[in-house]
């Protein structure tokens, strides 16, 4: 086969091995990854030297074992791959209890002093409002009640102040209830599979051809770190390392195909 060179990063596809074999099914397989920046296949052969005591080079260095990997780089890593990798699922949930964290507040400087908050508080989970010196504030007994200096009280959405603290920042975190929620995570007891991993790349011959490149690991595991979702104000490049496993019978470790698109 004349030489090429990729196009492309390529797509990738893994499907879950079920009772020793790889199933493509929507619940055993995944092909949705996001970004795909590079996939890098590699192999490394291990030698065992064995000396010569009548000479400085070793008599024989036979090949003792194969390390095969694909290290895939991902412009962000995607929810539902976490959970597909680490042996979890995504659900989703409704009405589920959230907090929410730190939500800073300026009351008003004039009449009503009443601030509506994004979501309504669940009344009966603990309500916690500090001022600027982290001091915490009271929340007065009755709805019905006027809120005297440093206290306040929650109606719905709406956070009641006194007009003694009027223009005074304060931070309160609460708990209220999301409609729907994506959960996933890491498990307890992490079961994680072995994977068949397809990728599905295009290529370019010394002759302009362009051709599809099928490669195909017949098992392969994730090692190594596997970040979650970074959580920041840049998406943040990660790459996942597939340690290629023993094949199946008399399957390639790795399988690589290559034929013109026509």
């Amino acid at each position: 086969m004349q030489p090429i060179y990729f196009n492309k990063a390529g797509k990738l596809m893994l499907n879950k091995f079920v009772n020793g074999i790889p199933v493509r099914s929507a619940s055993t397989s995944y092909f949705r990854n996001g970004a795909v920046q590079s996939i890098v296949p590699s192999a490394t052969i291990n030698t065992s030297p064995i000396t010569d005591g009548n000479s400085m080079w070793p008599a024989a260095n036979p090949d003792t074992s194969i390390e095969g990997s694909v290290a895939v780089t991902l412009g962000f890593m995607p929810p539902e791959l976490y959970a597909f990798i680490m042996g979890d699922t995504t659900q989703e949930l409704t009405n589920e209890p959230v907090p929410e964290i730190d939500y800073e507040i300026v009351i008003p400087e004039s009449s009503p002093y009443a601030v509506t908050l994004p979501n309504t508080p669940d009344t009966s989970r603990s309500i916690i409002l500090v001022g600027s010196d982290a001091s915490a504030w009271a929340q007065t007994a009755s709805v019905s009640a006027v809120p005297t200096a440093r206290e306040y009280t929650i109606s719905a959405a709406a956070a009641v102040f006194n007009s003694a603290d009027a223009g005074k920042p304060v931070f309160i975190t609460y708990d209220y209830t999301a409609a729907n929620v994506t959960n996933f995570g890491l498990p307890k007891t992490p079961v994680r599979a072995s994977y068949e991993l397809i990728v599905a790349g295009e290529a370019t011959g010394e002759d302009d051809t362009l051709c599809k490149v099928i490669t195909t690991v017949d098992r392969s595991k994730v090692i190594g770190q596997i970040p979650m979702p970074t959580q920041g104000g840049t998406p943040q490049p990660i790459t996942l390392t597939f340690s290629i496993q023993k094949p199946r019978g008399t399957k390639r470790a790795l399988d690589y195909k290559a034929f013109p698109i026509s």
